[in-house]
């Protein structure tokens, strides 16, 4: 064990001076081997890095990332945001909740948070502050919404998740709805509330209104994305496709809505060819240094030693479950998500089975806990892609528009822990 803590402390170090985790990781493996193990050990670290990267299903990590990096020059988010607005114009806060269902759209192509931030908060978050909601407002909506795009299928954290734990990551994109939709919900319920009682706009805004005939016509606008998600998220519900081929068929999708909104160049497709490459590699090499680690600490005994140790602390498995909450809290303040998730789970994952937890259900909780990573100071960046939409707005501002959304996502971990089946029975 005591191998196992010199081990983390060294990565935490790398982690400190601002070693890119993938190096990180890798860095901190190498040492701990030849400090802690033997020279034999070392022959192992070639296999299982060709291992953490030879599964077939992580191909749908780069082709996700590549449809997100194509849909995000189509102009497709523009008009999702227009068409949603005209069906909920006319609801107190309708404006604020059209962002909320356009980052939950759009992070169904998307996959990713900060993706989902600069598309929508950029349409979204001028038009909003022009139209008389405060900055808080604005910004916090987005941001926080933005963090649907991690939650709602297909989402990148899920699929490595998915790996890591050997978890059927069709089950765990099919599990992924009910706490998307449920918080979906609860924002839009808090908005209607907050601007029919006067908060977060200023007084006399108007709202504007569409007849029937320009609601329908906005049909046309939101058609193509929706046609999208159906294609890529239906196929891996009704068991047509896996997560890789429907990755696959989103991308084929991208193209060709990029091809019909004539935004289909050279230019733009070859920067998200690099853009896609860049985040892929990026991914893979924190995937690699992640086995390798667990690699080291499995050699070490530190995920035996862990869950012995919490087993005979006495606790019960509600108490270990609000520390490790906690705990990811405060790692989601320094951490990126993907870093999170794969430098945990093989510590954290016996332990939860031990305790009789099912894997699914705390995959959900656990997605949702990771979403304010990405709203919370000082490395949340969706705060900082929220705060570059809208010129002279501070980050203090951001992060007061994000508070009650944030109270939210913890009631939606608290509804999830009191009725589980809602994940568990929605996938059987």
């Amino acid at each position: 064990m005591t191998g196992g803590i010199v081990a983390l402390i060294l990565l935490f170090g790398f982690v400190l001076f601002a070693v890119p985790i993938g190096f990180a990781l890798s860095g901190a493996t190498l040492a701990g081997l030849l400090a802690f193990g033997d020279v034999g050990s070392l022959s192992a670290l070639a296999n299982i890095s060709w291992g953490a990267t030879a599964e077939f299903v992580l191909t749908a990590v780069p082709l996700f990332i590549l449809m997100s990096e194509i849909i995000s020059f189509t102009g497709i988010g523009r008009d999702l945001f227009l068409a949603i607005e005209r069906w909920l114009s006319r609801l107190p806060g309708g404006l604020a909740m059209t962002a909320v269902f356009a980052c939950a759209a759009f992070g169904a192509v998307s996959g990713t948070g900060v993706g989902v931030a600069a598309v929508i908060g950029g349409v979204a978050i001028p038009e909003m502050v022009r139209r008389g909601y405060t900055r808080e407002m604005s910004t916090g909506t987005v941001a926080a919404s933005s963090a649907l795009g991690m939650i709602i299928p297909p989402s990148l954290p899920l699929i490595l998740y998915g790996v890591v734990t050997e978890t059927p990551i069709a089950d765990l994109f099919l599990a992924g709805l009910v706490p998307g939709l449920l918080i979906i919900a609860l924002f839009c319920l808090y908005i209607g509330v907050a601007v029919g009682l006067g908060h977060g706009i200023e007084p006399g805004a108007t709202r504007p209104s569409f007849t029937w005939g320009e609601r329908l016509a906005s049909v046309t606008l939101a058609g193509p994305t929706l046609l999208l998600i159906v294609a890529v998220i239906g196929s891996i519900y009704a068991g047509i496709a896996t997560p890789t081929e429907a990755a696959a068929v989103g991308v084929i999708g991208a193209l060709l809505l990029a091809l019909l909104s004539g935004k289909l160049t050279w230019p733009s497709f070859r920067t998200a060819l690099v853009n896609a490459t860049r985040t892929s590699c990026m991914v893979m090499f924190v995937l690699i240094g992640a086995m390798l680690f667990g690699y080291l600490l499995g050699l070490l005994r530190v995920p035996q030693s862990v869950s012995e140790w919490v087993l005979h602390m006495g606790l019960s498995r509600w108490a270990v479950f609000a520390l490790l909450m906690l705990a990811y809290f405060v790692l989601g303040m320094f951490l990126e998500v993907t870093s999170i998730i794969l430098i945990t789970m093989p510590i954290v994952y016996p332990t939860i089975i031990q305790l009789g937890f099912d894997p699914i259900w705390f995959a959900m909780v656990l997605i949702v806990n990771m979403s304010f990573a990405v709203i919370t100071p000082p490395v949340g960046l969706c705060l900082y892609v929220a705060k570059s939409c809208l010129p002279g707005t501070s980050i203090g501002q951001v992060v007061r528009g994000t508070v009650p959304f944030m109270a939210l996502l913890v009631l939606v971990i608290v509804i999830l822990c009191i009725a589980p089946e809602l994940v568990t029975d929605f996938i059987r």
